[in-house]
């Protein structure tokens, strides 16, 4: 295998189960050149994670079959490297950067990650050092990692894989949670690595940051298998019809959605709320007394019932935060209502019955192995009188209104994220919430999947009176879908009208 090639995929089948029907990966060839950028794209559940995941060598030590094929790199068989060996020549950076910290600060994880390499101890502290400095991530280096916001981690995971120096970064929809300014800061990163020598392979859904750097792009099909290649900013327009039969994003100018013309009363208020930076679990807190910033202060905002209402900001000023103060999670002052009624006067079983959450990453909220059996967990939950056909009877049902039904034997782990996604508000609606919060709801997903799920929404909304607040970075998925628009900046949320967001 030459060396001026990084990756290469031989005929690669991988699977998830050693009698599964369904190959993840079928069949795939696949070459990377070294020193290249290049940026993968397909729908969500063509087996781009898969790829990744099992050209990084993580399948099928940790899980699934491989069935058959070869994978290399930079000529190397991927199956004569030890971990040490492998390391050095791929690192790669998850979807969710949580997933791969294991130490409590950054300085403690880029240790760790050399001491895999088996480095000599007195080399370590000068290379992060060198790293932080060339990375300008200094000031990350002594606080705890869960106190980072999601641009933050994953600069810091970056960070991990600039010590352990590997020649190839594999990186799995790396600006999935970032706000603009957040990603560019990222690609900037990235940018100076390439240029120091190394190849890098981006999963991504949104080509638009990518279109100064990438030096092809390449779309991929059912199974994994190359759909078409040889993309890049000067020729993209020649394939528009491909990016819309795969259900892909396509750079182009957004159209705003038109909003709601009356007003409508308020399912949700913040009347002067400030809330303080840290983990506070108290329900209130008494804000001259207050220890840490606030990323909240005397905040006014009214959430209209019925509608879709969008929260814009930039990571780590406190969107999801407030969230969790709506749900009594987190410490708050001032007075926050729904329906009227003072939050602090709901009991917290009544709370949920109202108001349901759909985090950022909704695998972190499921609680059963199966598909079907997650949605029954939560009608039994909402529904205990209910006998076993009738609640297996109402989850089928859901399952075949959410297009849900073929995998209702699956684990929801092996769902993509598109369709975790759909799971966890099926599961969450449940308990017939008039009251829907959304973090992310585009996070790692495709047009296609994006489309479907916030229109199947906004059918909820129209038909069913269904309120839905969603936090999002992505200023054209506010302005094409949300009736109202409030962007978290200088503590407060201020209404903005779409062409402001899309300005």
């Amino acid at each position: 295998m030459a060396e001026q090639t990084a990756l290469s995929m031989q005929d690669v089948v991988f699977r998830y189960m050693e009698q599964g029907k369904r190959n993840i990966l079928d069949h795939v060839n696949l070459d990377i050149p070294a020193g290249s950028v290049t940026v993968l794209m397909g729908a969500g559940g063509c087996g781009k994670s898969t790829l990744a995941a099992v050209a990084a060598g993580l399948y099928p030590e940790n899980g699934g079959v491989l069935a058959g094929g070869n994978v290399f790199w930079f000529g190397r068989a991927l199956t004569g490297m030890d971990p040490q060996q492998r390391a050095r020549q791929v690192g790669m950076l998850f979807q969710n950067p949580d997933l791969q910290f294991c130490m409590d600060t950054l300085r403690e994880e880029m240790r760790f990650c050399m001491e895999n390499l088996c480095l000599a101890p007195d080399a370590m502290d000068p290379r992060i050092d060198a790293a932080a400095a060339e990375l300008g991530v200094q000031a990350l280096l002594d606080q705890p990692l869960h106190t980072l916001s999601g641009g933050e981690k994953q600069r810091a995971a970056l960070a991990c894989l600039y010590v352990m120096e590997s020649r190839c970064l594999l990186l799995d929809e790396c600006f999935a949670n970032l706000d603009r300014d957040a990603a560019r800061q990222l690609m900037d990163l990235l940018q100076r690595m390439h240029r120091q020598g190394r190849t890098i392979i981006a999963i991504d859904h949104q080509p638009d940051l990518w279109l100064d750097t990438a030096d092809e792009f390449i779309l991929l099909g059912d199974g994994g298998r190359v759909a078409a290649r040889g993309l890049h900013k000067g020729n993209l327009d020649r394939y528009r019809p491909l990016f819309d039969d795969l259900g892909l994003f396509y750079p182009s100018p957004p159209r705003p959605h038109i909003p709601l013309r009356e007003e409508r009363a308020p399912v949700l208020c913040f009347e002067g709320v400030s809330i303080v930076r840290g983990t506070v679990r108290q329900t209130l807190f008494r804000r001259r007394s207050a220890a840490g910033p606030l990323l909240l202060d005397n905040a006014q905002a009214r959430f209209p019932q019925g509608a879709m209402t969008a929260v814009l900001g930039p990571s780590g000023c406190g969107k999801t935060t407030a969230f969790l103060a709506v749900l009594r999670r987190h410490a708050y002052a001032g007075r926050i209502t729904l329906n009227g009624t003072d939050l602090a006067k709901i009991r917290r079983r009544e709370l949920y019955r109202q108001v349901g959450i759909v985090f950022q990453n909704p695998a972190n909220q499921f609680i059963t192995q199966n598909v079907a059996e997650e949605v029954m967990a939560s009608l039994r939950v909402w529904n205990p009188a209910w006998p076993e056909d009738a609640c297996r009877a109402e989850a089928d049902r859901r399952l075949e209104e959410y297009g849900l039904s073929r995998y209702r034997r699956y684990s929801p782990y092996m769902l993509s994220q598109g369709q975790q996604r759909r799971l966890a508000v099926l599961s969450v609606l449940c308990g017939g919430q008039k009251l829907l919060l959304l973090d992310e709801p585009t996070y790692g997903q495709d047009a296609r999947s994006v489309q479907a799920i916030m229109a199947q929404l906004q059918g909820k909304v129209r038909a069913e009176g269904l309120s839905v607040i969603f936090i999002t970075h992505d200023r054209a998925l506010a302005a094409a879908w949300a009736d109202k628009i409030y962007w978290l900046r200088g503590r407060r949320l201020e209404p903005v009208p779409a062409e402001e967001v899309l300005a």
